[in-house]
């Protein structure tokens, strides 16, 4: 059992399997042989039948040649020969005529009986060969007794004939009697080789069933064994490995095969589990700075522990996750407090933009700032004016104005892209304090727009280089920092529009109070119009009875030139109105009145027109 123990289940396996294998390979060919002897055995059987069948055919043979078939004589002599090879194969074994079959030699007890049977054989058959090539009868020449001197002399001319005497054949006779009585021994023989033969088999057909027996016997203690074997090197080591496994209590006591390297396996399995439960322990609890290599398995190697790899991936995700939070949350507050100050913000935008200047550096821990605001007074000369500023150099703070596309604050008002410098030329800008100054790391200037709109620039100045977070912060209070310049700049705007108004309304005032004036003048010059309208007309009535009296060419030039003038000052008059008028941006009751006193003051005109168009006319006339 030791050397069992310390081999691997695949080599004890191997083992039992080749010894399984040569146990069945010799049983297989036990039964085997034990069979192919049963049926050997068998065959001489069937094989003996066959030889008696041959020796049957043969005495029937023999009786239709006795009964005077004599033409069969050849064909029993080759029966003969045929049944002596039959018996000659069957005693001392050989191949049988026609089949691949080859019997052995008979065993003991049959072999008796077939000599006996041979013994009897070849006398039935000389028996039967005398039968068949002598005749029954024996016929000879017998001279006459009285004719006996005459035979003496032989040499005289007289004949002597012989007598044919006829008599049994006693060989034959006695051969008949043989054929008989040696085929009832022969039958008797071949019963009792059949009888051998028979309990030759029946003993063949035991062996076979106690080897059959033996063998199974044989088996089912070899599984047994295998069973136990199994029980003991692997259920038991499985079952203890269960209940350690189940009871996370680890396992050393096992075997070196394969159970124990799967207990080696659970054994660092649990190890690790327990790792993983610290570890998972420790980032519930918050802390996510935990070395797994360092704190809990020195042997840790990335990729060979997966549930470590996932943890420790778990762990930086997490960190991630709460790193992106704490920006997050810088940032909302950032813009929490950035929007309470421009909700807390005047109408000022200076002191507006020193507000939030000074809190986005503290803020983001710049150490510089400055706020440029769009300047767009002046269509034809727009550009960005430095309105706050926080511990800017004395000459930076001087060069309040840069126009657009004027160095890089100009060209990211006008590509309205972030600009962030990392590089910084030593005379770009300095940052100062009571001990000195030096130039910044990082420098970035994000344009504060509106959708496409950019009313401003934002530069921050530091030491340091800025995160993404705090790019993106700062880019994000853009926006709300844009849409309250928006705002500011609006109420600018719509508070000098008021203060625009009020100025108009006052003018608008005074143009209404000057247009009274005009309007009484004009009510003077209407009654005037009509007074000298009426005159005129007197005149004309007056011309017009003395025109027979060929009227003076002078006179008549003269009210020419007097009506003219008259038009003239009407037209005037009217047009001065006009302007006045159109300068009132109400229209009230005194509009009204001025629109009839237009009309009024353009008929008498057309009607002054109308009246030199006929001294005209007259004058041609005369």
């Amino acid at each position: 059992m030791k050397f069992m123990r310390d081999r691997s289940l695949r080599q004890i396996g191997f083992t039992i399997m080749l010894l399984m294998f040569a146990i069945y390979f010799t049983e297989y060919f036990v039964i085997r042989y034990k069979i192919n002897v049963l049926d050997e055995v068998e065959q001489k059987l069937d094989y003996t039948r066959s030889s008696q069948l041959a020796s049957q055919q043969i005495a029937l043979q023999v009786q239709r040649f006795l009964n005077g078939d004599k033409s069969i004589t050849a064909d029993i002599e080759a029966r003969i020969l045929q049944q002596d090879h039959l018996l000659d194969i069957l005693g001392k074994g050989g191949r049988v005529d026609g089949t691949d079959l080859i019997l052995r030699p008979l065993s003991r007890l049959p072999k008796i009986s077939h000599d006996n049977l041979i013994r009897y054989w070849n006398d039935y058959k000389a028996s039967v060969r005398v039968l068949i090539t002598q005749s029954p009868d024996t016929t000879f020449q017998q001279i006459p007794a009285a004719s006996t001197d005459m035979a003496v002399d032989s040499f005289t001319s007289v004949p002597v004939t012989p007598i044919q005497v006829s008599s049994k054949n006693p060989k034959y006779t006695e051969a008949l009697l043989k054929q008989e009585s040696l085929w009832i021994r022969i039958s008797a023989w071949y019963d009792v080789l059949f009888a051998d033969l028979e309990e030759e088999v029946s003993v063949k057909k035991a062996s076979v069933n106690t080897w059959v027996i033996s063998l199974i016997f044989l088996d089912i203690l070899l599984l047994g064994a295998l069973f136990y074997l199994f029980d003991r090197f692997v259920i038991k080591p499985i079952h203890k490995l269960r209940e350690s496994t189940a009871a996370h209590r680890q396992e050393f006591d096992l075997p070196k095969d394969e159970i124990g390297a799967l207990a080696w396996e659970i054994n660092e399995t649990l190890e690790n589990l327990k790792d993983a439960t610290d570890f998972v322990t420790a980032i519930g609890k918050g802390n996510l700075e935990m070395n797994y290599k360092e704190t809990l398995d020195e042997g840790y190697v990335l990729g060979k522990n997966k549930l470590a790899d996932s943890l420790i991936d778990m762990q930086q995700k997490l960190k991630t996750m709460n790193e992106e939070e704490r920006k997050r949350q810088w940032a909302n507050e950032g813009l929490t407090k950035f929007v309470e100050i421009l909700r807390s913000s005047d109408n000022d935008i200076h002191l507006l933009g020193d507000k939030i200047i000074s809190a986005l550096v503290k803020y983001t821990h710049s150490n510089q700032g400055g706020l440029y605001i769009l300047n767009d007074d002046d269509e034809y000369n727009k550009h960005l004016e430095l309105i706050s500023m926080f511990a800017f150099d004395i000459k930076k703070y001087e060069v309040q104005k840069v126009k657009l596309g004027q160095g890089v604050l100009g060209q990211t008002f006008l590509e309205r892209e972030t600009t962030y410098l990392k590089e910084i030329p030593e005379e770009y800008i300095k940052i100062t304090s009571g001990l000195g100054d030096a130039a910044p790391k990082s420098i970035l200037m994000v344009p504060l727009k509106v959708d496409r709109e950019v009313y401003g620039i934002v530069e921050l100045a530091s030491f340091k280089l800025y995160e993404d977070h705090e790019i993106a912060f700062v880019e994000r209070l853009g926006e709300t920092i844009a849409s309250t310049l928006a705002s500011v700049r609006a109420a600018q705007k719509n508070k000098t529009l008021i203060e625009q108004f009020q100025q108009q309304t006052e003018e608008m005032r005074a143009q209404e109070e000057e247009m009274r004036q005009n309007m009484e003048e004009l009510q003077a010059t209407q009654e005037e119009v009509v007074r000298k309208e009426k005159a005129y007309q007197d005149r004309i009535e007056t011309l017009e009875q003395e025109i027979g009296n060929a009227t003076s060419s002078v006179e008549i030039e003269t009210l020419k030139h007097q009506a003219a003038k008259l038009e003239a000052d009407f037209q005037g008059k009217i047009s001065s109105l006009e302007q006045a008028l159109l300068k009132a941006k109400e229209r009230g009751d005194d509009w009204q009145v001025a629109e009839d006193l237009e009309r009024t003051l353009t008929i008498q005109l057309e009607a002054l027109k109308i009246t030199q168009d006929e001294l005209n006319r007259k004058r041609h006339g005369a």
